[in-house]
């Protein structure tokens, strides 16, 4: 495709219009959008749930027509994520090392997280990271290149550590959402009492 940054926009504004169904979706979207906007001034309930519902039978329809080939890119997706966090490659291992200083941090800052939940997450973060930094001098005692995903794999100590690693991030992200969801939940059902 060498379409000029023009012909790529012209192309974008008419693809609503080149066929019958395409207008058809635009026009469901519009509506959809309209009473979604409108529904946040009344805030009525019962508009809510139609629109969830009107959505979800929508989708729905799209899944029955396509379920094959969803199924197919979902189990690609579940494919590339167990690729990711089994086999990481050090672009993906140094981003969770970033997401744990990053809770690290803002578990030190904040003030009104409990000192339990203080505790686990200090636990979680510190295990990662100390497998983080036992990786990081085991490459360079061994002299392995970070580039190269085969000569990490390839080691056997590294490849244990990166996959407790690996684990250890999985059930600190699954802590922290398990624990904001319960704590709204919670913070919700104080409020309505």
């Amino acid at each position: 495709m060498d379409l000029s940054i023009i012909e790529q926009l012209l192309t974008f504004i008419t693809l609503p219009f080149q066929s019958f169904l395409t207008i058809e979706i635009l026009l469901i979207f519009i509506i959809l959008y309209v009473f979604f906007l409108y529904n946040e001034k009344r805030q009525n309930k019962k508009v809510k749930i139609a629109l969830i519902a009107l959505i979800i039978f929508f989708f729905s329809l799209l899944v029955f027509y396509f379920f094959d080939d969803i199924v197919t890119v979902l189990s690609e997706i579940i494919k590339t994520l167990m690729r990711c966090f089994y086999f990481p490659n050090i672009i993906f291992y140094i981003l969770t090392v970033i997401i744990s200083l990053i809770i690290l941090i803002y578990t030190t800052i904040k003030n009104n997280i409990t000192k339990l939940n203080k505790i686990i997450t200090y636990t979680l973060t510190f295990i990662h990271l100390y497998l983080f930094t036992n990786f990081i001098s085991l490459a360079i005692s061994n002299n392995t290149s970070l580039t190269n995903t085969a000569n990490i794999y390839q080691h056997d100590n590294m490849f244990v550590i990166v996959l407790f690693s690996e684990i250890i991030f999985i059930i600190l992200i699954l802590y922290k959402v398990i624990y904001h969801f319960c704590h709204i939940r919670y913070s919700k059902l104080k409020n309505t009492k």
